[in-house]
């Protein structure tokens, strides 16, 4: 993703306000475009891995959780995209996944934790 970001709108070689207005650029379509997709192959993944049935526990789990879930995404990039304009800024492109991988620990963080309904024991009923 962030290969073709730069290709589009490259903030390497770019001078002057230019990088700023590209890195945030970056941003925003790193929080627009991507979370939406990773919350969505998150919540599937994890319910696979742990076993559960695509029709029976999946799917209607993605019903329900998928969009606070998002919602939280979003809320949680917005307090983070302060740290991710920095990485695209200043960072040269083959640190800036180090950098953003960094960030988004916090991020999967909250995100698991809504996905999971606030569980932080296991212990669901």
């Amino acid at each position: 993703g962030y290969d073709l970001f730069e290709s589009i709108m490259p903030v390497v070689g770019g001078v002057g306000v230019y990088r700023s207005v590209a890195a945030l650029t970056h941003v925003f379509a790193d929080s627009v475009f991507l979370d939406g997709i990773f919350v969505f192959t998150g919540i599937l993944a994890t319910g696979l891995l742990e076993g559960h049935s695509l029709r029976r526990h999946v799917l209607p789990n993605l019903r329900n959780v998928y969009f606070p879930t998002l919602k939280a995404s979003v809320m949680t990039s917005g307090l983070l995209m302060p740290l991710q304009f920095l990485s695209f800024r200043f960072l040269p492109l083959q640190l800036r996944v180090l950098s953003v991988n960094a960030v988004d620990l916090i991020w999967t963080a909250v995100v698991s934790f809504v996905a999971h309904g606030g569980d932080i024991e296991g212990s669901r009923s």
